[in-house]
């Protein structure tokens, strides 16, 4: 199993050159990260949430409840009237 010794750097292992791929970058300085963040931003933010809303709001109830179930049932058994009924049987 063992390898053929070292095969190089990542990216550059010498495999087959790639042939018509072709990347984009883009400068650090010419990017605007934060352009309108306060004024378009949070509009922006309470907009898209609440338009998905639908799908959010289900998964966290169901969350909710059964975390509340569990911390109930958890009180419960861990109680007095818990450990009797859990002797009865």
């Amino acid at each position: 199993m063992g390898g053929h010794g070292y095969s190089g750097w990542w990216g550059n292992m010498g495999g087959p050159k790639h042939r018509g791929i072709v990347t984009y970058q883009l400068s650090p300085y010419e990017m605007k990260t934060n352009a309108h963040l306060i004024s378009k931003g949070t509009h922006n933010f309470f907009r898209r949430t609440s338009s998905n809303l639908g799908y959010i709001l289900p998964g966290v109830f169901l969350f909710w409840a059964v975390t509340h179930y569990g911390k109930k049932r958890h009180e419960w058994l861990n109680s007095k009237a818990g450990h009797a009924a859990q002797h009865e049987h």
